[in-house]
């Protein structure tokens, strides 16, 4: 366990090759796979969560067929992305890795898809790599997430759902290849060939859920029944909506796993996420409990971050509460007053832990973009811009830095032309500026080019400032309060030609 977030290394792990085949026999080892976990427990418990990926991995390379090592590895994966948000790896990491042939490129894909589980394509390859070598359990469960995420593509791909469909089939996931493949077929109903698969799959599937593809092996059906309780076990944690009395059971049986073991701290995540997943009205405040006496004993900061969000969520849902009840035609005066004081404690606190988390997570572009809102909302704009400058270097949320530093830089005295260059930045090559994001910056370039016109008196500024209103209008007539915007640019067109 690190101590004041000191990370000690545990003793080396076998050093001997991994196998560089599926093929069984000798190829594989348990009791060498073993040895490799053992030492990525202890690497795990001393916050060393990149070490303890690759020893994950290389005792996987020995037996990869082991679910609960995977499992064990994605927790692995989920801590060093806590504390490394871009989820970049050493080059020993990689390096370190032992298998060759077509194990290699299944631990390789699973350390890929451990530190970018949202990206599609790596979810596919680790699916279609467990199917390679035939890791069925996990390749089933991480098949079904690249199946989730394939469907939220943009342009969803039928050779996409098409590779899916053959993996599931090697797995024997063949309920999991017939959705698949239904979704291929949708994407082009002219491929007869793919509808009789899908429905060679359907067919599969119903001699698969009896057993009756096992009728020659003993306890073929026996074997479904027995593994039925931990395959429930499993669908119902992993399950994306689930009922109160499995929210429950979930609890009951991680908080049993954290009483057996108090001082693991994976088994302690699982039960405070658990906790915040049911969500009754004690169960946030045990959660930051865990989650302060983790913090504490390790000196992790994740802990401390995780606490400090559930806080902030709690005044967040304090602050609704009081805006709903200010909002009715009956409210007393005093409820406003309340709502007040309840959004000044709320943005104090949020302050508090943005910048508790920037100083800790210095790379993190996207905090020091939520850390300038908060400055821009409570009015400190010339911090909020320092932030913005920062985050702006992050492609993914460009745009969105644009708009709010450029809305900083209006609310300031004198900043017109910043603000100006800023929307124009924000614009400058976006696909399409009819999005509620375009919208906003081309609405924001409005109220700036309207701002300098006005003060400098500036004829050819206030003539934009109209085409880009009348640009808006045309687009959404009744937008925000584009139409009175642009009345007054008219008389001020007027007023400047007279």
């Amino acid at each position: 366990m690190a101590i004041f977030g000191k990370k000690s290394t545990p003793p080396p792990p076998p050093t001997e090759g991994g196998p560089d085949s599926a093929a069984g026999g000798d190829a594989f080892s348990p009791k060498k796979a073993e040895a490799f976990w053992k030492h990525a427990s202890v690497s795990h418990e001393s916050g060393n969560y990149e070490y303890a990926m690759q020893l994950w991995l290389n005792g996987l390379a020995w037996d990869p067929t082991n679910f609960e090592a995977v499992r064990s590895f994605l927790r692995s994966a989920d801590a060093f992305l806590q504390e490394n948000p871009k989820g970049k790896l050493s080059k020993e990491t990689r390096a370190g890795l032992n298998a060759k042939g077509d194990v290699r490129r299944f631990v390789e894909s699973l350390l890929d898809f451990g530190v970018k589980s949202t990206d599609a394509g790596a979810a596919l390859r680790v699916t279609e790599a467990c199917a390679k070598i035939g890791v069925k359990q996990a390749g089933t469960l991480l098949g079904q997430h690249a199946l989730a995420m394939a469907q939220q593509e943009n342009k969803p791909r039928k050779d996409t759902f098409v590779k899916l469909l053959d993996a599931f089939e090697k797995l024997e996931a063949y309920q999991l290849a017939a959705q698949a493949g239904e979704i291929a077929t949708r994407l082009d109903p002219t491929d007869g060939a793919l509808q009789n698969r899908v429905r060679n799959m359907l067919a599969k599937n119903t001699m698969s859920m009896g057993g009756f593809d096992e009728s020659g092996e003993e306890g073929g059906f026996r074997r479904n029944i027995r593994d039925a309780d931990k395959q429930h076990q499993l669908e119902q944690e992993d399950s994306v909506s689930k009922s109160g009395s499995v929210k429950d059971q979930i609890v009951a049986r991680v908080e049993a796993e954290h009483n057996e073991r108090p001082g693991d701290l994976p088994t302690l995540t699982k039960y405070a996420k658990a906790l915040l997943d049911r969500g009754k009205p004690a169960d946030e405040l045990k959660a930051m409990s865990l989650l302060g006496k983790a913090y504490k004993e390790s000196g992790q900061f994740r802990f401390r971050k995780m606490a400090g969000e559930i806080q902030v969520k709690r005044a967040l849902k304090t602050v609704e509460k009081l805006r709903q009840q200010a909002g009715t035609d009956d409210a007393p005066p005093e409820a406003r007053e309340k709502l007040e004081a309840a959004e000044q404690a709320l943005h104090k606190l949020q302050l508090e832990e943005l910048r508790l988390q920037v100083e800790h997570y210095p790379t993190d572009l996207p905090l020091k973009f939520q850390l300038g809102k908060i400055l821009a909302a409570i009015g400190d704009h010339d911090g909020a811009i320092e932030q913005f400058q920062q985050a702006q270097d992050d492609a993914k949320i460009r745009r969105h830095v644009q708009l709010e530093m450029g809305r900083s830089f209006l609310a300031l005295d004198g900043w017109d032309d910043a603000a100006i260059g800023t929307f124009r930045g924000g614009l400058e090559g976006i696909p399409d500026d009819s999005t509620p994001l375009g919208m906003e910056l081309r609405y924001g370039l409005l109220r700036a080019l309207q701002a300098k016109s006005t003060h400098d008196r500036n004829l050819e500024i206030a003539e934009e400032a109209d085409r880009v209103a009348a640009s808006i209008a045309m687009q959404k007539f009744n937008f925000r309060d584009v139409r009175e915007r642009r009345e007054q640019i008219k008389k001020l067109i007027a007023e400047l030609k007279a």
